[in-house]
């Protein structure tokens, strides 16, 4: 990924891999990808949540890109 792409907008929605009463996943727009990327390293501390990532260009990044862009 290139660099000037972690400055661009991107929406995170995090869906829920439990039953849950809760209403269905709504994406949140963060001003930069690096934002995104912050607040969905908070979900997947929860083994029951999974974030999910759209960058600008529409590329989408799953829990496991994620995790492994965190590492």
């Amino acid at each position: 990924m290139e660099t000037e792409a972690l400055e661009r907008p991107a929406d995170l929605t995090i869906w829920r891999t439990a039953p849950a009463s809760s209403p269905l996943a709504q994406p949140e727009r963060y001003g930069t990808l690096r934002e995104a990327i912050a607040a969905a390293a908070g979900a997947l501390r929860d083994p029951a949540k999974q974030p999910w990532i759209i960058t600008e260009e529409g590329e989408i990044l799953s829990p496991n890109w994620i995790r492994t862009y965190l590492n």
